[in-house]
């Protein structure tokens, strides 16, 4: 009799493990499924839209004057982000349909390589592109009927938008479901799922930070994020040790430099920058220090974690953890030029009385700053 009992228990543990077994994985194929299914839409829905709209922009057609010239502000760089989706991640999803969780160690690899920072372009281009829409709005409204498309080109525009935002809901839908049945699921699943989803949802918070790449004056967001990467912005109270002054900065933070602001009205102005790596960190309870040997600059915070914050993305540009397009030709630069550090300093101008070098003059174009290239000493310390 106990010998039928336990042989019972063992049965239905079993089926307990077994059923919890099968909804892991039946959660799984969903997920993969929708997001196959989801994926090939949207590369369906992405080509005919830049078919559709790119037409418009053939010499025989006719545009309104303020159109003439305009694709490449209207349409962004959507073309970047079809050809991701086509030739990269939706082959991912194909070739690895059985098996989740090195799909997901693929896409994490895209992200580490830089690949999706194509969103973060076209979220930064998206204030100008909506601006020529809405001052044409009812030559769009026209073209609906025309071209036979009842969502309009606006719609179209919001597509790479509404798609990277549903990655990271489909992916905690899925983490849920792998919790539920932790207990039978692979622990290396979970972890690359969470770190997969952790990813994209950073990626939207840059993607969101970089539409204020548009406040800063004289600053072509879709020329400069073309070239280096967006990492990161901040809010602070600074204190500028060199000017003897105090003011509301907002610190924006690229893989080739960081650039500190002042509001003037409803735009920012560039009051200085520090070219990587030349630059000094010193983190203090409530506040940062950023110096090289033009300036020093404290930047107040009241929360320690945005200090840790902040510590730790200067730490990854200074380590270079951060994907860099210009890496390589910037050596090849500095091979052909030796003498090129000799002139690096040309370029930094004071903006007038009290200025010091680094600081932008009025009219001054801020792509010269992030183009600018240094090789000197590493200096890193806490207190």
């Amino acid at each position: 009799m106990r010998r039928s009992s336990s042989a019972s228990c063992r049965s239905i543990s079993s089926n307990a493990s077994s059923h919890h077994t099968d909804v892991a994985e039946q959660c799984g194929r969903y997920v993969l499924h929708e997001l196959l299914t989801t994926e090939q839409q949207y590369v369906e829905d992405l080509a005919n839209g830049i078919h559709r709209y790119t037409r418009i922009f053939q010499p025989e057609a006719e545009l309104p004057e303020g159109l003439v010239g305009q694709q490449h502000v209207l349409l962004a760089n959507v073309a970047q982000i079809a050809a991701l989706h086509r030739h990269k991640l939706l082959p991912l999803m194909l070739q690895h349909r059985q098996d989740l969780e090195l799909l997901f160690e693929r896409w994490l690899e895209l992200i580490e390589r830089g690949c999706f920072n194509c969103y973060v372009l076209f979220t930064a281009s998206q204030r100008d592109s909506n601006r020529i829409f809405d001052s044409h709005e009812l030559y769009f409204k026209r073209l609906e009927i025309t071209l036979g498309d009842p969502l309009g080109c606006r719609s179209f525009l919001l597509k790479p938008v509404q798609r990277i935002t549903k990655y990271p809901l489909m992916l905690q839908e899925l983490m849920k479901k792998l919790f539920d049945n932790r207990q039978v699921i692979s622990k290396s699943l979970f972890e690359t799922t969470c770190r997969l989803e952790t990813r994209l949802r950073e990626l939207l918070v840059r993607a969101n930070q970089s539409d204020q790449l548009n406040d800063i004056r004289h600053f072509n967001a879709f020329s400069i994020l073309s070239e280096v990467s967006f990492i990161s912005v901040g809010e602070f109270p600074l204190h500028d040790a060199r000017l003897r002054c105090s003011y509301n900065c907002k610190l924006f933070a690229f893989n080739t430099c960081l650039i500190y602001t002042e509001a003037k009205g409803r735009k920012q102005l560039v009051r200085g920058t520090f070219k990587l790596p030349d630059v000094c960190f010193v983190a203090k309870s409530k506040s940062f220090v950023l110096c090289n040997k033009q300036r020093e600059c404290e930047f107040l915070c009241h929360n320690p974690a945005m200090v840790q914050k902040w510590e730790t993305i200067v730490l990854q540009l200074l380590g270079n953890k951060f994907d860099n397009k210009l890496d390589e030709l910037v050596e090849a630069n500095d091979e052909e030029e030796p003498g090129g550090d000799a002139g690096a300093g040309a370029g930094e101008e004071g903006a007038g009385a009290g200025a010091g070098a680094g600081e932008v003059a009025a009219g001054e174009d801020v792509a010269a700053i992030l183009d600018k290239q240094q090789s000197r000493t590493t200096w890193y310390t806490t207190l």
